[in-house]
């Protein structure tokens, strides 16, 4: 075939391409462009012939690019690299790369795909994983949790939620009897942040009107700036203002449609807007406070009045079953993986109940993976390591398979000196490696289109 004839295919083919094509002198700079960069970042030829893709490129990226162009140098090679490029708006876009290098022709034939989308998608997913195990996190300090240690758990899990929230400080402000003040009663602050307990530890219904009149309606309050809140907050404004407050939310907690405490977040060294998925994710932390408080009030309840006892048993007996829901959630965070966190101790009962409930949702979702992280499961006798060895040869049963992820330094150790055979079940050091552990396994089994569950 003539040169004319190869000239007209790669014109051709440069022109129906709908991802960015493009042809690299040696030391970087664009030879030849396809139509698809006009549609990808607003270049065109004219914009990009004779410019180096460095220039491209977000500077965090810029090292690792330039270090794969060095090697297109060195040698005939094909390789793939990820990296940010400036569009004419001036906003990145991420490309995805496939790069072969031709020393001899002085040349490189690059390939990119817009993928964005997916990066997207992927960190819209870790975050729906990471506040769901958040949930779970939280959700352990208050299973089966002895009425004196209810203090420390409620500490912890708004130490816990400030961090992950990046909040400069969260409260816990229960409602009094009289339902006419608020009791700040837990707080947390991060460092150098003022405590607020002392000032305002017992605040009055009539100080918040216009906040009040919505928490009692169940409703959440988010202020990203109090600076911007209406006439009708003035009071609000003012208040919180004097206390340092720069952007606040506050979730009521609710039991039962009824207001019995606050869960608040504020921002103090400078204004914060919260997304929207943290109502969602405040919602259940309030209820489970508010689930956490009327089993404190129940208990101290019965104590103090015996004649009550037959009518307070029904609600300690729905607010351990709201409990045990929380203590063994199954979550499905990927197409056919599920990950089940287990915390605390696991008896027999337990263990039995764990296993018909994963391996239920294992044929309703119809996964392949089951990931157990056992993260917060902290002593292990034979019995327990039985119960999970159990649960996975169960889960083999249904053509899926179990994973093991987050086993701690101790558990392993006490399995090790009780002889258990760990050899042939999927371990990994934590949930993210786990997780990626089967994507990968998920991905390769459609790309060579059988399954390949039991590889070591």
């Amino acid at each position: 075939m003539d040169t004319p004839a190869n000239e007209a295919d790669v014109e051709r083919f440069f022109a129906v391409c709908p991802d960015p094509l493009c042809v690299l002198r040696s030391d970087g700079s664009f030879l030849r462009v396809s139509g698809a960069w006009e549609r990808t970042l607003g270049l065109g030829t004219e914009d990009l012939v004779g410019r180096s893709l460095l220039d491209l490129v977000h500077q965090d990226d810029v090292v690792a690019t330039r270090e794969q162009m060095d090697r297109l140098r060195q040698g005939p090679v094909t390789l793939g690299l990820e990296n940010r490029c400036r569009s004419r708006s001036g906003l990145y876009v991420w490309l995805s790369w496939s790069m072969l290098s031709v020393p001899s022709e002085g040349l490189v034939y690059g390939w990119a795909r817009n993928v964005g989308k997916q990066k997207r998608l992927e960190r819209a997913l870790m975050q729906r994983i990471e506040t769901k195990m958040l949930v779970a996190s939280i959700s352990a300090h208050f299973i089966n949790v002895k009425l004196s240690d209810v203090d420390r758990g409620f500490h912890s899990a708004l130490a816990e939620l400030g961090k992950a929230l990046c909040a400069d400080r969260t409260s816990l402000f229960l409602l009094a009897e009289d339902g006419r003040r608020f009791l700040n009663t837990h707080e947390w602050c991060a460092d150098g942040v003022p405590s607020l307990r002392a000032e305002r530890g017992v605040v009055s219904r009539d100080v918040y009107p216009w906040l009040v009149e919505r928490l009692f309606r169940l409703e959440v309050c988010d202020v990203p700036r109090v600076a911007d809140l209406p006439e009708e907050a003035a009071s609000e404004r003012r208040a919180f203002t004097e206390l340092g407050i720069a952007s606040l939310v506050r979730m009521p907690a609710a039991y039962a449609g009824r207001l019995v405490g606050v869960v608040g977040l504020d921002a103090v060294r400078s204004t914060r807007a919260w997304d929207k998925s943290v109502r969602a994710l405040l919602q259940v932390i309030g209820e489970m406070f508010a689930i956490t408080l009327e089993r404190m009030r129940a208990e101290e309840s019965l104590r103090a009045v015996v004649e009550q006892q037959e009518s307070m048993r029904a609600v300690i007996s729905r607010q351990e079953s709201a409990i045990e829901t929380l203590s063994t959630p199954i979550i499905q965070v990927w197409d056919s993986v599920l990950v089940l966190p287990l915390v605390g101790s696991i008896d027999r009962h337990r263990a039995t109940e764990i296993t018909e409930k994963l391996l239920r949702t294992i044929v309703e979702t119809k996964s392949r993976y089951a990931i157990v992280e056992v993260t917060g499961v902290e002593e292990v006798d034979s019995t327990t390591a039985q119960h999970l060895i159990s649960m996975l040869q169960t889960i083999e049963l249904l053509g899926a398979q179990g994973v093991v992820a987050g086993v701690q330094p101790q558990v392993a150790q006490t399995a090790s000196s009780l002889g258990v055979e760990l050899s042939s079940v999927q371990v990994h050091r934590d949930l993210q490696e786990a997780l990626r552990w089967c994507i990968r396994e998920l991905r390769a089994d459609r790309a060579t289109g059988k399954p390949r569950l039991g590889r070591r």
